[in-house]
C-alpha cells in the first residue's frame, strides 16, 4: 500500500494528477493506492514535468509538491478506518445517484441518451469502488447497499430502448 501526499495551489492540477492511478482520497491531497510504486511515480513525474513546462512557457504555473510513502501492514491498519470512511462516503453518494437514475429512467424524465450516459458514468464509479474495496480489504454495508442500488438501476437501464 502507498500513501501519496500532494500539494498544489491549483485545484485542477491536484485533482488530475492521479487520474490514471486507482486510488482512494482520504483527505484533500492525501491518497491511498494499491498500485505499484513505479506507476505512481511516473504519473507524478509527468505532472511535475507539465508544471515545469507551464512555468517555462508562461513564467508562472502551479505549485506542486508530492511525497510517496510505502506503508507497512501495521501502518495501513492504523489509517484503515479513514480509508473505510472515505469509501463509505463515496459509495453512499453513488448509491443515491443510482437510485435517482433508476427513478428518472422509470419516469422517463430525461432523454434516453442522457440516461445511458449517466448510467455508464455511474457503472464506472461502481467498478472503481468495488475494485478499491477488494484491493484494500474493506467490505462494508454501505458498499453492499451501493451494489443493490446498481442492480436496481441496471434493471431499469436494460428496459431502455
Amino acid at each position: 500500500m502507498l500513501l501519496i501526499l500532494i500539494y498544489s495551489d491549483d485545484e485542477k492540477t491536484s485533482s488530475k494528477i492521479l487520474e490514471e492511478v486507482p486510488h482512494v482520497e482520504i483527505l484533500r491531497g492525501v491518497f491511498v493506492t494499491w498500485e505499484q510504486e513505479e506507476k505512481v511515480r511516473r504519473a507524478l513525474e509527468r505532472a511535475k514535468d507539465k508544471a515545469i513546462s507551464e512555468w517555462e512557457r508562461r513564467g508562472e504555473g502551479p505549485v506542486l509538491e508530492f511525497a510517496v510513502i510505502s506503508l507497512s501492514d501495521a501502518q495501513y491498519n492504523s489509517i484503515r478506518h479513514m480509508v473505510r470512511r472515505s469509501l463509505d462516503g463515496e459509495a453512499e453518494r453513488v448509491a443515491a445517484e443510482l437510485r435517482r437514475l433508476a427513478s428518472d429512467i422509470r419516469g422517463r424524465r430525461r432523454a434516453v441518451a442522457e440516461l445511458k450516459a449517466r448510467f455508464s458514468r455511474l457503472a464506472r464509479e461502481v467498478s472503481r469502488l468495488t475494485t478499491a474495496s477488494a484491493k484494500l480489504g474493506l467490505e462494508t454495508s454501505t458498499l453492499l447497499d451501493m451494489l443493490e442500488a446498481y442492480k436496481e438501476a441496471n434493471a431499469e437501464y436494460l428496459k431502455l430502448k
